[in-house]
């Protein structure tokens, strides 16, 4: 049975589905951003992972903050990355931070060879800065390095005029820039990449997001078209029924991250966990109002409960297991 058989094929059974779904998210003490990323930087101190946080600028209360932390774990000079992210549009980040903090809490980043580092990128973003999606970035043979250097040059003199109220930006220099108070997003994923392009020769990414597949299947999709190296080494890792045919969009793409990546080998999956069941789109429906419906629909791409922590650790935990392998023996 090949590895990703082993994780597409094995769906939670109905009684366990149902009592997934039936807490209503009135009844459930209110999710806070705040506790996900807390627990996430506790495992990492336990794990002894190197973080780095950025913060938006205009996030005043606590409540109203977003945050991304990065943690980085293994040789700072590994040839080889793999680079872990949360989705980046709403609650559906919080299945990626759920995998990555049951993993270092369980002790897990022994499992990382020697010669392979690890990057994790942890944010959960509400609706207002939801980073979007985008296909990877395709090598442009035509475009040079000091391209790539200037046009990330640009992105931070932009943030840098935006914090300083310096007025006297050229308008043609800026015009591929994000709104303004996504700038900092822009400089998260830029600081990754800037660590990156000093060693790795090849690099992982995996995001994490949940999807309307049957409650419990997991599927691994390449982000590359099928007849290239990196579908191929997707298909290789993870099994044949790896998803290749019809290239996957990342949300951290659509921060810029890969621009400059382009003359390193990189291999790029979107792993989803299905959360549809029958009763939970019935449900939807039978709501008061709009606001209940909206929390249902929220919490629908969100679950909570103990069956299903422990069902997309195990999952999750298999899948880069299967990355961390693939790397270390490329």
């Amino acid at each position: 049975m090949s590895p990703l058989a082993k994780i597409g094929k094995c769906p939670l059974s109905q009684n366990q589905s149902i009592r997934m779904m039936s807490t209503s998210p009135s009844n459930e003490p209110p999710r806070r951003t705040s506790n996900a990323r807390n627990r996430f930087l506790a495992a990492c101190s336990l794990a002894g992972a190197a973080t780095t946080t950025f913060r938006n600028p205009k996030g005043e209360a606590d409540d109203d903050a977003c945050w991304i932390d990065i943690a980085r774990l293994g040789s700072p000079d590994a040839q080889n990355v793999l680079v872990l992210s949360c989705g980046m549009n709403g609650d559906e980040g919080f299945c990626g931070s759920t995998i990555m903090t049951e993993w270092l809490s369980r002790g897990r980043q022994s499992d990382v060879p020697r010669d392979v580092g690890l990057v994790m990128v942890h944010t959960i973003l509400p609706p207002a800065f939801a980073a979007g999606s985008a296909p990877v970035p395709e090598k442009k043979l035509d475009q040079s390095w000091s391209d790539t250097v200037l046009s990330a040059a640009a992105r931070r003199f932009a943030n840098y005029a935006e914090k300083t109220g310096l007025k006297s930006v050229d308008d043609t220099a800026t015009t591929a820039i994000p709104k303004t108070e996504n700038l900092w997003l822009r400089e998260a994923s830029d600081s990754i990449v800037d660590d990156l392009i000093e060693h790795a020769q090849q690099i992982a990414l995996l995001e994490f997001h949940t999807s309307l597949r049957p409650y419990g299947h997991v599927a691994v999709a390449s982000c590359h078209a099928s007849s290239t190296g990196a579908s191929e080494r997707i298909k290789s890792w993870f099994g044949e029924d790896a998803l290749t045919s019809d290239p996957a969009i990342l949300d951290l793409f659509a921060l810029g991250f890969g621009d400059r990546l382009t003359d390193i080998p990189l291999t790029a999956a979107h792993v989803e966990f299905g959360v549809y069941t029958m009763q939970g789109i019935l449900q939807l429906n039978s709501r008061k109002n709009a606001t209940e419906r909206r929390a249902d629909m929220r919490a629908l791409f969100s679950p909570q409960s103990d069956e299903w922590t422990e069902h997309i650790y195990k999952q999750g935990a298999h899948v880069i297991a299967s990355a961390l392998k693939g790397l270390a023996a490329a």
